[in-house]
């Protein structure tokens, strides 16, 4: 306990991290598996009933084709996010409660960890509800306009040139304030509500208390969390399109190839793959951010003190300011 509570630069997070991480990986992996499953699960149920994505052919228009492309992408991201908030609801945080346990020299289960964090579960769904409006407001609200503009356009039926100059030059500049405003607010968010789930998890708080406690928290170690993010970014990316590789090059790429056709074996590979890049890599953010918590606790709250008081027995008048300190902001 001595050895794992004391305060660790971004580095040493993450070496306790791929430590943790390799000697428990039954167990991380196991929980990880919820998400990418379920997801995994929707999208071979909407390959089944939507048929193969339809995707535009560069240089012609086709209202058709194209309604048809925005609903199925509708469908496909509404779909995910439900899929994603309920997956992450549970694997997150039973992945923080495993952290907290192993963390600590303790021992844990997969079936322990659900079984712990399940009476929680519509407090974490709200939560993560709640952060990802918080991170994403600006983004939904770009590409809510970027999709009925597309409609629009889609919707110009037999005369699709009239106003078509005008309405996608309105998109491209819709797209690029997206880009510019949402993207740098989406980052900064992520960021300074990255402790919010394991604060909610392992203190018990209302989601209310618990996104200011990450705020608190987070405070003067966003940079080390946004390290750790895109660390794992690089990570997720490479060891996916890795596994992907071999549909990806059967079908001659085809979001870099005009005209070319993906096979519904690839198609099917390529969601396969998605689940085992998921399922790998998945906890190791999950884990690192768990760390960055701990420390941070150790750092502003002496938690590592309050922890050997507990052991003695000694009655801890800390604890009271631990619990009021998301009201302080």
């Amino acid at each position: 306990m001595d050895t794992a509570l004391r305060p660790m630069s971004t580095s040493q997070v993450l070496d306790r991290t791929i430590s943790l991480y390799r000697s428990n990986f039954v167990l991380f992996a196991g929980i990880a598996l919820l998400t990418p499953a379920l997801g995994l699960v929707a999208q071979l149920t909407q390959l089944a009933v939507l048929g193969q994505p339809v995707v535009p052919e560069p240089g012609k228009f086709d209202p058709l084709i194209m309604q048809q492309y925005f609903l199925q992408v509708i469908i496909s991201v509404g779909v995910g996010i439900v899929v994603y908030m309920i997956g992450t609801a549970f694997a997150t945080s039973a992945t923080i409660y495993a952290v907290s346990m192993v963390h600590l020299g303790k021992t844990t289960t997969i079936q322990e960890s659900y079984r712990t964090v399940r009476p929680y579960f519509w407090r974490l769904l709200g939560l993560l509800i709640r952060v990802f409006f918080l991170a994403f407001w600006p983004i939904i609200a770009g590409y809510v306009m970027i999709f009925v503009m597309g409609f629009m356009i889609a919707a110009s039926g037999r005369n699709p040139n009239s106003g078509i100059a005008i309405v996608a030059g309105i998109v491209v500049l819709l797209a690029v304030g997206v880009f510019l405003f949402g993207i740098p607010w989406l980052i900064v968010s992520l960021c300074r509500y990255a402790l919010s789930v394991t604060a909610c998890t392992l203190e018990k708080l209302p989601a209310k208390y618990s996104v200011v406690r990450s705020k608190f928290l987070s405070k003067g170690r966003k940079g080390g969390i946004f390290l750790i993010y895109f660390l794992y970014f690089l990570l997720s990316i490479a060891l996916t399109y890795g596994l992907q590789l071999p549909a990806l090059l059967a079908n001659k790429i085809p979001w870099f190839s005009a005209g070319a056709h993906i096979s519904i074996g690839s198609l099917v590979w390529i969601y396969v793959a998605n689940f085992l890049g998921a399922t790998i890599a998945g906890p190791l953010a999950t884990i690192a951010i768990a760390l960055v918590y701990y420390d941070q606790r150790v750092r502003k709250e002496a938690f590592d003190l309050q922890l050997m008081m507990e052991a003695v027995g000694v009655a801890q008048p800390t604890q009271a300011h631990a619990q009021a300190a998301p009201s302080l902001g």
